[in-house]
């Protein structure tokens, strides 16, 4: 396999193939560190030199591929890298097989609730009109979408424009999993006490919509013990306090900021439930972390969480109107403080749906999905173990 990427992952990379490269035959698996120019590198500081960083940065791979490609007889390429829909891929031109994905890009905040995210003109109207003139105006997109032998989508969203854009075959597939080291061997256990303690876990970026739990939780009936804990930083870190006081959750929100990784393990493990609405994503990992540690989920149906999260697992609210949504995430906590006893179910009913979320099981179904386009290499698979073959296929999504 020959990798293309980013230097940014040399960092990454280079210590664990001195430390995994043994279990690989010689130059079985290659990496090149494709960078672009300097200037183009000092533009990405700024949300429009991203889409150009990504622009540039694909045809310099493309052109890498190319002389790859006049070299050896690649079998298929996978274009894993921008999580986007709408950026397309050159790598359509190389005339190989092409698995694209996983990507987003189709979802969409609600307009209705533009109120929960601050500046919704530069991260919501911005985005969308981009988007739109990439689909449109931009032959690539389309190209690619009708070239591909698989796309990967990560939410129903994603998978119906990629279909009304011509993809022939798509799958939906999601775009996260955990490492085995993550779980317990059980289920964890709580003990339930007179307060219902929640967790909120995210980049304090707009679309996570703090603003809009914040919100529900205004809602909740006074005679609800609850306690919400925030963890997270970004942008809005100043604003949540001044949140906090907005809503009149002095006594009832702490806001943690960001903090390291242990402290986030024993979060999952010493809260009652993972309360997170954001109103823009393909997925969050943070869902997979809270049910792996067995935490039942309230959170907003829709998008990928609406795909990916078993109904047994989580109260999943409409998204209608923003006083109703809110009100739905209101009776959500409130269920969950009156109904302790529902609680160790749901966590159990995550826990089993995380433990087929790992990155070996995404590895293996990546591996029966593209093995339509890898001729059979019987000889080459005897000697492989299952370790060894998922970290190799696992490092075609790097």
């Amino acid at each position: 396999m020959w990798c293309i990427t980013n230097p940014d992952g040399r960092a990454g990379i280079e210590p664990f193939m001195a430390e995994h490269g043994h279990e690989l035959s010689a130059d079985q698996l290659q990496f090149f560190y494709v960078a672009v120019p300097a200037w183009v590198q000092f533009l990405h500081r700024w949300q429009f030199g991203v889409y150009l960083h990504y622009m540039v940065w694909q045809f310099m791979a493309w052109r890498r591929a190319r002389r790859i490609c006049q070299e050896v007889n690649v079998d298929y390429v996978h274009h894993a890298t921008y999580g986007s829909l709408q950026m397309g891929s050159w790598m359509w031109r190389l005339g190989k097989p092409l698995i694209f994905g996983p990507v987003g890009g189709a979802q969409r905040a609600p307009e209705a609730f533009r109120a929960f995210i601050p500046g919704w003109f530069k991260t919501e109207t911005m985005r969308n009109v981009i988007g739109w003139l990439l689909m449109t105006f931009d032959p690539n997109v389309r190209q690619t979408l009708r070239h591909a032998a698989l796309v990967l989508a990560a939410n129903t969203e994603t998978a119906a424009l990629a279909r009304r854009l011509g993809a022939n075959r798509v799958e939906l597939f999601l775009d996260s999993g955990l490492p085995e080291s993550f779980f317990l061997p059980t289920c964890p256990e709580r003990e339930a006490g007179p307060v219902l303690r929640l967790l909120w876990l995210a980049r304090l970026y707009p679309r996570k919509a703090l603003l809009l739990v914040l919100d529900a939780l205004s809602r909740v009936d006074k005679r609800v013990a609850f306690h919400l804990t925030v963890i997270g930083d970004g942008p809005l870190g100043p604003q949540v306090p001044g949140w906090i006081t907005q809503y009149g959750l002095t006594d009832r929100v702490t806001w943690r900021g960001s903090v390291p990784w242990a402290e986030v393990q024993s979060a999952f493990l010493s809260h009652d439930a993972f309360l997170f609405g954001s109103l823009r994503d393909s997925f969050a990992t943070q869902f997979l972390e809270a049910m792996a540690t067995g935490l039942p989920v309230i959170t907003l149906d829709h998008q990928g969480a609406h795909d990916f999260i078993p109904a047994a697992a989580a109260i999943k609210v409409p998204v209608t109107t923003p006083a109703a949504t809110a009100d739905g995430l209101a009776r959500a906590v409130e269920y969950l403080h009156d109904h302790p006893q529902v609680r160790p179910a749901m966590g159990q009913a995550g826990y089993a749906f995380a433990r087929t979320q790992t990155w070996a099981a995404r590895t293996y179904r990546l591996m029966k999905l593209t093995s339509v386009q890898v001729p059979p290499r019987h000889a080459w698979r005897a000697h492989r173990s299952a370790a060894q073959a998922s970290q190799l296929a696992t490092a075609r999504l790097a």
